[in-house]
């Protein structure tokens, strides 16, 4: 889906943007162990179960709740690397000054006020996702922005209001190979780094200034020089709402060309549920009249053909029903591709439970393969006007599903639902979790309030690195390549690299093929590129310059370098068995001539494509290709 396909004016489209990004220290931030991810496996295990508190006003928190009943049991995974305070073991030490002075820096450049005291406080989770349950965050700036030019939006030049930014601690990274069902695994090793949050006003109100907004704000982070590099040390999270709506916070959106369909499939998904809302209001639906009335139907499928049944019989589970009054031909109502209403029922019940999702009255049972007589009977369950939802498992299992769907049908009869959602590489989206409020952080009671040195604010004022902006315009007229592409080098923080091969006299072409489309392509075909450093390009254009490499090998090499990057540039370079001189071409090119006669005969000079592939074989890498092609031309033309 491509284009403008909504009227985003006449929804009244808005939205804002969160980034959190890693700061490029040596140690975490409330703790001395480094702040490095480890390759090993863990040495050993800790279980935990959790379970909510009261909170400061003597009520439980509903996001809490909510991530309690959902009965997990987690592992911890133990590395060298960490110690005791990731365990919770250990109250927090002293925050890494480092780490604040870095946050502040970024404040500064994003033109934001600086606080003069802050307060450690804590963020509650109960996704297992931080040991304590709660992650420790603190205020740093507010009120900031940033320029969007005119060229980036619909209107006129504006300025995106960066609300408040936070310094926080990483969150532990789920070993999802290791999860499964109700026990889920983290490693620790994540836990504690330092975290930038980065909070805009939800002053967008089009796809292309989300697009240009992340874009600046992106080029903007990487060029402080404070964050790290890496596959999830920057991750953006978008906040979508239309005027009937309300807030949707969009998860896992990796690539900025996503970000217009993953915005306009929101919108047509809210879109879908405003309609559902408005038929339900046609048709004076109330929550009064969703009673939570779960049925057990497993007598109708006693002798059932279906397998899917035989087989949770065997597993001593039934089959329950929730009748939906009002509900006939609206759990079918289609929201996204290939999603209906009756899937986001289904995603909430994958979500809090260990079921596999539903069925229900709008689709097709025969799919199913359940009788005629069997869907007859379930239709005795319910009036002509109403639909019906089932689930198959153990009875208190089956009920907390079916509770989920009920609360998902009342919330529906509201409208749209604030909701998190992770989105996939084609932009659907799928619910994660209810949209959590502010309202959780509370002043932590292990670490007093801290004093922001205003001296330290002025130094930091007045040696800020210079915006990317200037840097794109300096590299394109000092280098003679065009704003786009000195544009892309900056994004993806490749400028600094690039400027060094330049200052080695290396082949400019060459060098800005290898940064801003050979690692792209690469990194499309599911390569690790993050693990190719600066020192790694370097050393591929000193062998380059060398001569015993060819720029045909530098693709190959990034692609060994990437599945394993304790390999040196050397070792690799050696498999290609050095450079291959002119002289040692020919002499190749002549033994292939000679060896392919017939086939010379028979197709005169149409046999170069079948004897370059020959001779690129032991070529590759060796020299550069153009130099074979022109060669093997010349001696295939003296033959025919």
């Amino acid at each position: 889906m491509t284009g403008k396909i909504h009227d985003y004016k006449a929804l009244g489209f808005k939205a804002g943007i969160e980034i959190h990004a890693q700061l490029s220290t040596k140690r975490k931030l409330f703790c001395h162990c480094p702040a490095v991810l480890s390759q090993d496996d863990p040495q050993s295990f800790v279980q935990r179960k959790f379970r909510p508190v009261l909170g400061e006003m003597g009520i439980f928190d509903p996001a809490l709740l909510v991530e309690f009943e959902k009965g997990h049991t987690i592992f911890y995974e133990v590395f060298d690397s960490v110690c005791t305070y990731e365990l919770d073991e250990t109250p927090p030490f002293k925050i890494n000054e480092d780490a604040l002075y870095a946050s502040v820096k970024l404040a500064k450049m994003l033109n934001c006020h600086i606080v003069e005291e802050t307060s450690i406080c804590r963020k509650n989770y109960l996704d297992g996702s931080v040991p304590c349950g709660f992650q420790r965050t603190a205020l740093v700036g507010y009120d900031g922005y940033i320029s969007l030019k005119k060229e980036q939006t619909e209107l006129e030049e504006k300025k995106l209001v960066i609300s408040w930014i936070y310094i926080e601690e990483d969150a532990a990274r789920k070993d999802n190979d290791r999860s499964k069902d109700k026990n889920i695994f983290f490693k620790l090793d994540r836990l504690g780094i330092p975290l930038i949050e980065i909070v805009t006003d939800h002053n967008l109100y089009s796809p292309t200034e989300v697009v240009s907004a992340a874009r600046t704000l992106g080029m903007l982070i990487k060029s402080s020089g404070i964050v790290r590099k890496g596959l999830g040390t920057l991750r953006q999270d978008i906040n979508v709402s239309i005027a009937k709506g309300d807030r949707v916070e969009l998860k896992g959106i990796q690539l900025l060309d996503l970000i217009p369909n993953a915005i306009d499939l929101e919108i047509q998904r809210q879109k879908g549920l405003i309609s559902i809302q408005e038929e339900l209001s046609k048709r004076n639906i109330q929550p009064k009249d969703i009673l939570l009335q779960i049925l057990d139907a497993t007598e109708i499928f006693s002798n059932s053909s279906s397998k899917m049944v035989q087989s949770a019989f065997k597993r001593e589970q039934r089959v329950f029903l929730l009748p939906i009054a009002g509900f006939n031909g609206l759990l079918g109502r289609k929201l996204q591709p290939n999603k209906r209403f009756g899937t986001e029922l289904s995603d909430r019940v994958k979500a809090f439970t260990n079921l596999k999702g539903i069925i229900h009255s709008d689709e097709d049972l025969m799919k199913y393969n359940f009788s005629e007589k069997e869907i007859q009977k379930l239709s005795r369950y319910i009036r002509e006007e109403d639909a019906y939802v089932i689930v198959i498992g153990k009875k208190e299992e089956a009920e907390k599903a079916l509770t989920c769907v009920h609360e998902r049908i009342i919330a529906a009869i509201q409208g749209v639902h604030p909701e998190t959602r992770q989105v996939d590489s084609e932009g659907i989206s799928t619910f994660t979790r209810d949209l959590h409020g502010r309202s959780r952080l509370y002043p932590d009671t292990d670490l007093p309030p801290l004093v922001i040195d205003p001296k330290r604010v002025k130094i930091i004022q007045e040696s800020l690195p210079e915006h990317f902006w200037d840097r794109i315009d300096k590299i394109s007229k000092k280098y003679s390549i065009t704003e786009s592409v000195a544009e892309d080098l900056v994004y993806k923080d490749r400028a600094d690299v690039f400027e060094k091969l330049m200052q080695k006299k290396a082949p400019l072409k060459t060098v800005i093929t290898t940064l801003t489309q050979t690692l792209t392509a690469i990194s499309r075909e599911g390569v690790n590129i993050d693990e190719i450093t600066d020192d790694h390009l370097m050393e591929i254009f000193r062998e380059l310059r060398s001569k015993r490499v060819a720029k045909e090998a530098i693709p190959e090499i990034i692609i060994q370098l990437g599945t394993d990057s304790r390999r040196s540039v050397k070792e690799i370079v050696s498999k290609f068995g050095g450079g291959m001189s002119e002289e040692e071409l020919n002499q190749l090119i002549v033994k292939i001539l000679n060896k392919s006669r017939s086939l010379i005969k028979e197709r005169g000079m149409d046999a170069f494509s079948p004897l370059m592939g020959l001779v690129m074989k032991d070529a590759r890498g060796k020299i550069d290709g153009k130099i074979v092609s022109d060669t093997l031309r010349k001696l295939l033309k003296e033959r025919v």
